[in-house]
């Protein structure tokens, strides 16, 4: 999903994600050992840039991996920053194909971010309930420099509507949503 859009008339953000991207590789933390295979996990890239303004605010949301029958899924959802009437990078990806979304409405608690999210979009093909189980806060503040964001681990259910009109059912598929506030 590429997307370009305007902020304000000056000013534009370009972003590239990627869903559902074959990971192969290990990971080690102290004794623990994991081998990562192309055939159990997925991966995804973010990579962005533009022109933004000084205060900063947007809702992502990601998660890549498999139904139950195999079929590799992914979820990009995001908001909160630019002119979103003329772009979202709201999608499902299936077995590789973009299903786009239109608007998407975060539905979470900003003073306890581990409770219980929501995701529905404007054309009720979005039905995501989302129970994180891991808290990611990562904050600088420097004055007229500032970052804080809520990312949060967790796991997707629901249902989402593909472009032709069927239903796929989403159940504890493993990913991240968060909030980002900035001055930059």
């Amino acid at each position: 999903m590429n997307i370009v859009i305007p902020i304000g008339k000056r000013r534009f953000y370009y972003n590239r994600k990627i869903n559902c991207m074959p990971a192969e590789g290990s990971l080690q933390y102290g004794d623990i050992h994991e081998d990562l295979t192309p055939i159990n996990c997925l991966g995804s890239l973010d990579w962005g840039r533009g022109v933004w303004e000084y205060q900063s605010f947007w809702n992502w949301a990601s998660a890549s991996g498999f139904l139950a029958d195999g079929q590799t899924v992914g979820l990009n959802l995001g908001g909160g920053f630019g002119d979103l009437s003329a772009a979202t990078e709201n999608c499902l990806v299936l077995n590789g194909k973009v299903h786009k979304l239109e608007q998407v409405k975060f539905g979470y608690d900003g003073n306890d971010y581990l409770h219980p999210w929501t995701f529905t979009d404007s054309d009720d093909r979005l039905r995501l309930d989302f129970k994180p189980f891991k808290e990611r806060v990562a904050k600088t503040n420097l004055g007229i420099i500032f970052s804080e964001v809520h990312q949060m681990l967790g796991k997707y259910s629901g249902t989402v509507r593909t472009d032709e009109g069927a239903i796929i059912a989403i159940d504890n598929l493993t990913g991240f949503a968060e909030e980002h506030t900035a001055r930059w």
